[in-house]
This record gives C-alpha cells, structure tokens and sequence, in this order.
C-alpha cells in the first residue's frame, strides 16, 4: 500500500516508478502527474515497474482512450465537486474494469469538493474496492479534510510527483541543441542527465519535440557509424537501443501520444 521505489535522486528531482503489486487505493497529487499515475495503475506489466510504456494499457491511456481511466471534475473551470457527483461515482466503482485488472478514477480539483463531498468520498476510500484506484488532484491540499487526507498517499507535499524548479521550465527556455547534446551524453549511461533530459522534453510543444527527435535521432546514427569507424562497437548497444526508441516516438507522435508520455517512454527504454 505505498509507493516502492525512485529510479534515481536527482538531488531534489525524483522519478517514481511502482512495483507491480504495491500501489495504494489512493493518492493526492497534482494535475500534471495524475496521467502517469492513471498509466501505472492500468499498466499491463506484472512483474517490474509500472507504468512500462510498453504494453496496450499503457498505449490506451497515452491516447486518453483508456476504459478503466475514468475522470471526474474539470480542470478548467474550478466548479465545486457536488455530494450527487460523489454518489454517482460511488455506483460506478463496483462495477469491474474492462481491459485492466483496476481502474483509475482521476478527481480534479479535489480541493473544491464540499463537506457533503468529502464525506461521500471517505465512506469509499475507507473500504475501496480492491480493483479501484483513486488519484485527487489538489493544489489547495489543506481544503481536503484530514480524514481524507489520512486514507490517501500524499505524494504533492512529499514531493514526488514534480521535479524541482518545474515551474521555472518551459518551452521557450529550453536549448534544443544543447538539449540533443545532453541527450546523446547521457545515453553512455548518465541516467541523472537523461532524466534530466525527460522533465525537459515534457515541456516541449509538440512542434519542438518533433524537432528534438528528428535532431536526437540523427546524433544517433551519426554516434553508430563513429563507433563502427573507431572499431568501437562494443558501445552501439546503447545507441542501437536510443535509435530503435527514438524511432517508436516518431510512431506515437503520429498518434498524438503527450509529450509526458513519450519521456516516460524514453526513460523506461533506456534506463
């Protein structure tokens, strides 16, 4: 019932990743982490780290097509989330997911459900079924009740869910060049520059990491012929792996997979 492992400390910078078989039946987060949760929660794979960005589930969910990820509030209008809401929601989740072995069931804006709210929320956190999975996004973590913040894993104020300094990352600050430099570096095996890198490539619109892959892609193959020319080809797995990686991207591109995924993606194939 707790979150397992981070692949690296990034000094203050954390990537989470969840055993198989030890999610919790609740968390509160925020907005921008709620999908890779959703992701690892569906995730096919039963014998590693979940999300693997690999499997169909993982496909699905990165499309937003995913059955057993279900969303309730709006991000964009800040409406209060009403006790009717909570009880209809309360009827839906003993009904059994359709392609996973759990569903995900994402609050935004939790922090604007009322006291009817909150209390119809606590009757299910506090015996959820086991199939269920309930994600609270909160940016006003102290309007939740402290009984419900009591049943659910806080990763918001542990800090797991967002790198440090994320707000001060954005698309028009980020050098693509000395980003493909970066990228290229770390896949000798720096894996505190690549994730480095993935909370970077997060931030691009999709115009720049098009660009990204297309330019990381030809440092790529530009890296396996040097290593052929040197007589060095013991070090072209990695490359080998980056350029079969970065091709896929290319393909989820094409299906409009989010940039968030395509980084996770990226991180689970070459860590």
């Amino acid at each position: 019932m707790s979150i397992v492992s981070q692949v690296n400390h990034l000094d203050k910078q954390k990537l989470i990743c969840f055993d198989s078989n030890r999610l919790s039946h609740a968390y509160i987060t925020t907005c921008s982490f709620a999908d890779t949760l959703a992701t690892a929660v569906v995730c096919s794979e039963r014998s590693g780290k979940r999300p693997c960005y690999k499997c169909a589930d993982c496909n699905k969910a990165s499309r937003n097509i995913h059955p057993d990820i279900i969303g309730l509030g709006k991000l964009e209008d800040k409406l209060i989330i009403t006790v009717d809401q909570i009880r209809k929601l309360k009827k839906d989740v003993y009904i059994l997911p359709n392609d996973s072995t759990q569903k995900a069931y994402i609050i935004k804006n939790a922090d604007s459900m009322n006291i009817n709210a909150q209390n119809a929320i606590l009757q299910i956190l506090e015996e959820p079924p086991a199939h269920v999975v309930f994600i609270l996004c909160a940016e006003n973590t102290s309007a939740l009740l402290p009984t419900v913040r009591s049943r659910c894993m806080d990763l918001k104020n542990q800090g797991y869910d967002k790198p440090a300094d994320e707000d001060d990352i954005n698309d028009s600050s980020i050098n693509q060049n000395e980003l493909v430099k970066n990228f290229i570096e770390a896949i000798n095996g720096d894996n505190v520059k690549l994730m480095q890198c993935m909370f970077k490539i997060d931030k691009l619109d999709r115009q720049s990491l098009n660009n990204f892959i297309e330019k990381a892609r030809e440092q790529v193959i530009l890296k396996l012929k040097e290593n052929i020319t040197k007589n060095t080809p013991n070090k072209n797995k990695a490359f080998i792996t980056a350029e079969e990686t970065l091709s896929k991207t290319k393909e989820m591109m094409d299906l409009n997979v989010s940039a968030g995924h395509i980084a996770g993606f990226i991180c689970a194939s070459l860590l």
